[in-house]
């Protein structure tokens, strides 16, 4: 049983996950993605994490907060000496403003839920082998 409420789920599983570099494509919660399996192959991974640290629970953040928040996470993948590609999570329908992203290749579930839970997140975008992303709930 998750805390998160319905629409919000909904919202998340519709959402455009843009990767912005090497190259730009959009990842789609369970929709393979034939570009993300090519990254796969050029970068030699088989997993990859996507991941935000603004708006910590859904909640509206000062865009100062969301910017240092951000930062702060940009900062622990690179004390890691994980990768971090700029990303952006974008309502299809307009209904909010996009929110600054990493797309992180070779993220394991389990760090990326780490990291996930470390920033207040409800939820992260991880991608397996099968460049199929899911959707994993954190509260």
């Amino acid at each position: 049983m998750t805390e998160i409420p319905n629409d919000l789920i909904m919202a998340y599983e519709t959402t455009d996950f843009r990767v912005l570099e090497p190259r730009e494509f959009t990842l789609r919660v369970g929709q393979h993605s034939t570009e993300l399996h090519e990254l796969y192959v050029e970068l030699g991974v088989t997993c990859a994490g996507y991941l935000t640290a603004w708006n910590p629970f859904s909640k509206a953040a000062l865009e100062l907060e969301n910017e240092y928040a951000q930062r702060q996470l940009l900062r622990r993948l690179s004390l890691e000496g994980l990768p971090a590609l700029n990303a952006l999570g974008i309502n299809p329908s307009g209904g909010w403003q996009g929110e600054d992203s990493v797309f992180v290749p070779g993220l394991d579930l389990e760090r990326a839920i780490s990291l996930g839970n470390e920033f207040g997140q409800n939820a992260i975008v991880w991608v397996g082998h099968d460049a199929i992303p899911q959707l994993v709930l954190l509260r």
